[in-house]
């Protein structure tokens, strides 16, 4: 079984037409709010032992539901997850019994009717652990690992004048944060819905469309964009800005595929704790991917590298265009969620801990650099293991101090 399981605003569905294989029910369109939507794909193998996908799926969305405290649950059939399907009557008596036995435990369960063609809209909340996918088997849940620790993550302000951690959550934030930018970052991370921020289509995307800087091009794919002429003269000024910035700090510019052989197994355990959202075809007896960063080539490029203790930090840098991640239809918003981007990607060989931090630190005020030189507001999050901040605590309460006295915005 493949689960693919959204946290969402809102699900609405409408069936729009019957298959042969659709099942007989009077719910034929549905809403549910503040909900878990589980996109599911029941699979040949899970015909073997439907008890033990029964189990194990419901004790990893049930798991999922109570870490984002949601108790609405949308089961909705999916075929698009797998291209090895079970068969129909199999399928339906999968899902039917895990909405009966969600609803016994106390779940609202909304189960979208199974073999029909439906029309959906879907709001995603967009925080870390908004969008999750599943490998469900008979006999053990297989997770990401990068998973597994963003649902033990915590969020914490540095109190730079008491040098102290202060834990943000959904009861304090309000109290404790003061700056609009931050509170706005801090309620993303969090998964709450920030009351300051507008509804609907975002401003910038009729600003796009009315200034012909870019806009959907209908004949493609969903997400990918043309540029017209001042656009692209933006982009390209914007690229230009970036690569001098980068090669004035001593990196250096290379360029890869777009497109890697998952035949390569450090490749393929890389996309696998990605997920579902890639771009993957068969091409003759290959299975090829779209990059979703530039990741894979710099990384094959330095593996055959002959480095030098001299050569280090070697810092090697691609403004990938394009990148590519095969985001839900309806979580793509103007240039804010897209399928196919342009991303400056830098990757830094250290030769130690001591060089890596000194690196990290440079790197972080070229960053900031670019909002101060374009003008745009910004707010920081560091991300850190407990042992790693506990080991370097005086280094990152050193490095908050120095932001606080060089930002613009502390100084104005």
């Amino acid at each position: 079984m493949r689960l693919l399981l959204i946290h969402a605003d809102y699900l609405e569905f409408k069936a729009t037409e019957k298959t042969k294989i659709a099942e007989d029910t009077d719910v034929l369109e549905g809403r549910m709010e503040e909900c878990l939507t589980v996109f599911t794909a029941v699979e040949r193998e899970d015909e073997g032992n439907v008890e033990g996908i029964i189990k194990n799926a419901l004790e990893e969305i049930t798991k999922i539901a109570k870490n984002l405290k949601v108790n609405n649950i949308v089961l909705y059939p999916y075929a698009h997850l797998s291209s090895d399907l079970a068969s129909p009557e199999v399928a339906k008596e999968i899902l039917v019994e895990m909405e009966k036995r969600l609803k016994g435990i106390g779940y609202n369960v909304l189960r979208a009717p199974f073999g029909w063609y439906k029309s959906f809209k879907i709001s995603c909340k967009g925080h870390p652990l908004s969008e999750l996918s599943r490998k469900i088997t008979g006999e053990r849940i297989e997770r990401d690992e990068g998973e597994r620790e963003k649902r033990e993550s915590t969020l914490y302000l540095l109190d730079v004048e008491g040098e102290r951690l202060i834990e943000l959550n959904r009861e304090n934030i309000d109290e404790i944060l003061k700056d609009g930018d931050l509170k706005a970052l801090a309620y993303k991370e969090l998964g709450l819905k920030n009351k300051e921020e507008g509804r609907g289509e975002p401003p910038h995307v009729r600003y796009i469309r009315e200034k012909e800087i870019c806009d959907y091009e209908p004949s493609s794919d969903h997400g990918h964009f043309r540029w017209y002429p001042k656009g692209k003269l933006l982009r390209d000024l914007l690229g230009d800005y970036v690569y001098n910035l980068v090669v004035e700090y001593g990196g250096m510019p290379v360029e890869t595929p777009v497109m890697y052989n998952l035949e390569n197994r450090a490749i393929r355990e890389h996309a696998d704790k990605f997920g579902e959202r890639q771009y993957r075809f068969i091409q003759g007896d290959k299975e090829l991917m779209l990059r979703f960063a530039a990741c894979f080539g710099q990384f094959m490029m330095k593996r055959d590298m002959y480095i030098l203790p001299r050569y280090l930090p070697l810092k090697l840098y691609e403004l990938s265009t394009y990148s590519f991640r095969y985001e839900q239809r309806g979580e793509l918003v103007g240039l804010k969620r897209l399928r196919a981007f342009t991303m400056p990607d830098m990757h830094t060989v250290c030769l130690n801990m001591e060089q890596a931090m000194e690196e990290f630190e440079n790197q972080f005020w070229m960053c900031l650099k670019t909002g101060e030189d374009l003008n745009i507001p910004y707010s920081v999050i560091f991300r850190f293991t407990e042992d790693f901040f506990q080991e370097n605590r005086d280094w990152f309460f050193k490095l908050a101090k120095s932001y606080r006295r060089s930002s613009r915005r502390w100084r104005n």
